[in-house]
């Protein structure tokens, strides 16, 4: 009775696992059906490049000679037909006068004039690959490796027959090789490298710079953003006008300053009291100035986070651990530099500044959610309190501002 039951329940779980199995099979069958966006490979289409593509794309391989275009115009529809990946033909055209001085006189005295030994115009065709934002951009590195590797029906040809360039010395490379008892690890596109889109205008790749007036306002601040070496930062306070925490004790001071020189006025001098109150903190802390907010920022950073394969952005722990610090969505310390507790006195401070703070932010953004925790930073100055200062509900990493290439070279 009990080997019946014994192997009644095997046969069950074989059962089981029969039909786990075929669930399985059928998933990675419907998977494989699934509909995905097909590069389109038209013979009858041509796929030349156009301003639209790109900015940046992988140059894979060029031809000239007898059947350039032929055989360009096969690998872009193999690429796009069998890797389904956006390709794109590019005509060159290199221009070579008849004649050109040379060194020395002739009897005469006049220049001596050499002969080019290939006359006229030279015309390549190249073949480019992909439509991506920025130079390092992670999907186009990966396809970059990838193309490195590939072997199109295309470009196994013999050499006399193929227009590729360089064909003839990867074929030379190829026969040392092998009498060495070596091969080559990569296919005949190994050369490929990230290029800009030619059609476009240089001035298009050219970093943009900040205008000369923001320039000259951030001019002579001690730790102004555009000094910042990292190309990210995060930004953790902005200031637009009236947006600083008022108390009794500073309020009819500061109405003086409006008078004199409007809320920006106040919004900078907020960012400064900031910034250097951060400072002392040991925050690598930046100020920011231009024609309509003030800005405190926090860290240099060369990247924002890595990509997951799902497509977002995992910040860095640096990073992170500026945004739990001070942002609001974080049950920290509501003044991140003092570390307030939850004793009865702090307790009763952070409800009033909460009180404050959701007023001010109310007037122009409507309600604050409930169970946030905004963060603030108490100005003191012997020993009294000379105003609270919001943080940002969300801190956000930014691209850090740099000065005009063109204003540099002015200068110099």
């Amino acid at each position: 009775m009990k080997t019946g039951t014994l192997l009644g329940r095997l046969g069950l779980v074989a059962c089981i696992c029969v039909a786990s199995s075929k669930v399985a099979e059928a998933q990675s069958l419907f998977r494989r059906f699934l509909p995905v966006d097909q590069v389109e490979s038209d013979p009858q289409s041509g796929y030349d490049l156009t301003e639209e593509n790109g900015p940046w794309l992988i140059l894979t391989s060029t031809f000239s000679g007898e059947g350039a275009q032929a055989q360009a115009n096969e690998l872009v529809l193999e690429f796009r037909r069998r890797f389904n990946l956006p390709a794109y033909m590019y005509e060159m055209t290199f221009g070579q006068p008849g004649t050109a001085p040379g060194r020395g006189i002739d009897n005469s005295g006049a220049p001596i004039k050499r002969r080019y030994q290939q006359d006229g115009a030279r015309r390549e065709w190249a073949v480019l690959v992909g439509n991506f934002a920025t130079v390092d951009d992670a999907k186009g590195q990966r396809i970059l490796k990838q193309i490195k590797l590939m072997e199109p029906e295309a470009l196994k040809k013999n050499t006399g027959q193929t227009s590729q360039t360089m064909a003839e010395v990867r074929a030379w490379q190829d026969t040392v090789l092998a009498r060495l008892g070596a091969h080559r690890r990569r296919g005949p596109m190994s050369k490929a490298f990230m290029t800009s889109n030619p059609l476009l205008p240089r001035e298009y790749f050219v970093p943009k710079g900040v205008d000369k007036f923001v320039e000259q306002i951030n001019k002579g601040v001690q730790h102004s953003l555009l000094d910042c070496k990292g190309k990210y930062s995060v930004r953790v306070a902005t200031f637009r006008g009236n947006s600083i925490l008022q108390t009794s004790t500073d309020f009819e001071n500061r109405r003086g300053k409006e008078k004199r020189g409007g809320g920006l006025v106040a919004a900078a001098e907020n960012a400064h009291l900031l910034t250097k109150e951060l400072r002392k903190h040991d925050w690598e802390a930046y100020e920011f100035h231009n024609r309509y907010e003030s800005i405190v920022t926090i860290g240099s950073f060369d990247r924002p986070g890595r990509q997951l394969p799902d497509g977002r952005v995992m910040p860095t722990s640096e990073i992170e651990l500026i945004v739990r610090r001070f942002g609001a969505a974080y049950d920290t310390p509501s003044d991140p530099l003092n570390a307030i507790g939850d004793d009865t006195e702090n307790r009763h401070r952070r409800e009033q500044a909460l009180r404050q703070f959701s007023t001010s932010f109310a007037s122009k953004n409507g309600q604050v959610t409930t169970r946030l925790n905004p963060k603030h930073v108490k100005i003191l100055k012997r020993k009294q309190l000379l105003r609270t200062i919001p943080m940002d509900i969300t801190p956000t990493v930014i691209e850090v501002p740099k000065r005009s290439l063109s204003t540099a070279y002015m200068t110099r």
